[in-house]
């Protein structure tokens, strides 16, 4: 008996000591550097707690077109309005209402869209939302079921912000607070109303956005407001939101496809309220001499463009 309790009192010390020297197990550090409970245990709620950032779609460097023989389906701007709109899981979004376009980088930069019942956005509302939430975050053109699709729950378009349906684009404070959501939950560059091309920066920037629906049946004039024609379509690339050329009828009502780098919105011109023109930047008769066409469908070809493009560039 008393051997067993000398046994039990050594295992006992031995017990102690043991417990005195294993190491204590430390907080493992979160990704912002603020430092995590121990696994196993339940954060508790704070309200001073940072709030979980939204996963971004996987990145992508073309919108996806569905099907690939029927691109050319696609490349006319007109043939997107009124496309439908759905996200994740093809869930009904709404329906494309129309395209804002920076005419001098020559982009599509913003699509509107009528929302969809289930978003519950109030009534005489549009949803502005960037065009690269198509072509740079996982989206699609599908030609075949008319949809332009994006990787994004019903949940996070309608959090979305809303404006009026007869926004005027001047002045543009509603880009502002387009961006500051959708840099949130989308890869958005700092691809802008603001013209770039000219070297212009934010303290005195140009900015020349206009509606497609309002480029589509613009005036052509050159820079004695003399008439020229009149825009009929615009040639796009899909994947990227691009805008090559606007397929122009002249006066003799010929069909020829003008760059829009060689074309101007006068700033009066933009102005809301008024109406939408163009002045060619180049001489008029480089414009009466372009190559002509037999039809706006001519325009949707790829051999086309190029032809087009070895003219205007020479």
């Amino acid at each position: 008996m008393l051997n067993f309790r000398r046994h039990l009192a050594l295992f006992v010390l031995i017990a102690f000591a043991l417990a005195a020297c294993a190491p204590t197990r430390q907080a493992s550090p979160n990704s912002d550097g603020s430092m995590a409970g121990p696994a196993g245990e339940a954060a508790e709620d704070s309200p001073s707690a940072p709030a979980v950032k939204a996963k971004k779609p996987p990145q992508t460097n073309a919108a996806e077109i569905i099907p690939p023989e029927r691109r050319e389906e696609l490349t006319r701007l007109s043939s997107l309005l009124e496309f439908k709109v759905t996200g994740l899981d093809g869930a009904a979004l709404g329906e494309v209402s129309d395209f804002i376009i920076n005419t001098c980088e020559t982009y599509i930069i913003y699509f509107t869209v009528e929302p969809a019942r289930n978003l519950q956005v109030a009534g005489g509302q549009q949803l502005i939302i960037p065009f690269e939430v198509v072509t740079i975050n996982s989206g699609a053109l599908d030609a075949g079921t008319q949809t332009i699709s994006i990787y994004m729950t019903p949940e996070q378009v309608a959090a979305a912000p809303a404006f009026a349906d007869d926004l005027a684009l001047f002045p543009n404070t509603w880009e502002e607070t387009v961006r500051a959501y959708w840099l949130q939950v989308a890869r958005v560059s700092p691809l802008t109303s603001e013209c770039k091309a000219g070297g212009s920066d934010s303290a005195s920037a140009v900015h020349k956005i206009a509606y497609a629906s309002q480029l589509l049946g613009a005036e052509l004039k050159d820079g004695n407001q003399v008439y020229l024609g009149t825009v009929l379509e615009a040639v796009l690339e899909p994947e990227s939101g691009k805008l090559g050329f606007y397929v122009v009828q002249l006066l003799d009502d010929t069909l020829v496809m003008v760059p829009l780098g060689q074309t101007n919105i006068p700033k009066e011109a933009l102005v809301p309220g008024q109406t939408i023109e163009l002045v060619l930047l180049s001489e008029t008769n480089l414009l009466l001499d372009a190559p002509r066409i037999a039809s706006i469908e001519e325009a949707m070809n790829a051999q086309t463009q190029s032809d087009a493009r070895g003219y205007w560039n020479k």
